[in-house]
């Protein structure tokens, strides 16, 4: 069941873009992933990061309930389940979370999280998925 207005589907994609952006921004000095492991600030810079991420994957899935996954499907260049299951694993099993993986996202999956959300938002401002919102 559909129950999202345009304004609240662009709040909580700019949300994405915003906790996205920010994991990207303060993990610029982490070169690999044993960089979180060298001190207590980077394994602090490692648990915000995870948080933050957590954040991304609660936001999309909330996104993805409320167009009952029909925004999502028009933007396969992601890997929706796995930002999904990321959040998943985060909240349900964080002491198996990997800094390799972390890593990973953060350098690789996360900067085309951002690009696709900037064009899911352009798209929705234009009015390209209309249909999917509250009357």
């Amino acid at each position: 069941m559909r129950s999202i207005s345009k304004e609240i589907l662009i709040d909580l994609l700019e949300l994405i873009l915003e906790k996205a952006t920010l994991v990207i921004n303060r993990n610029q000095s982490i070169t690999c992933a044993q960089d979180f492991l060298t001190s207590p600030d980077r394994m602090e810079k490692f648990d915000a990061a995870c948080m933050l991420i957590q954040v991304v994957g609660e936001t999309a899935k909330k996104i993805d309930d409320r167009t009952s996954s029909l925004l999502f499907a028009h933007y396969p260049q992601v890997y929706w389940r796995g930002v999904f299951g990321c959040r998943n694993i985060i909240s349900h099993e964080y002491g198996n979370v990997d800094p390799i993986q972390i890593f990973g996202i953060i350098k690789k999956y996360l900067p085309e999280l951002v690009v696709c959300v900037k064009q899911i938002l352009s798209d929705v401002e234009a009015g390209k998925h209309d249909s999917l919102f509250l009357s």
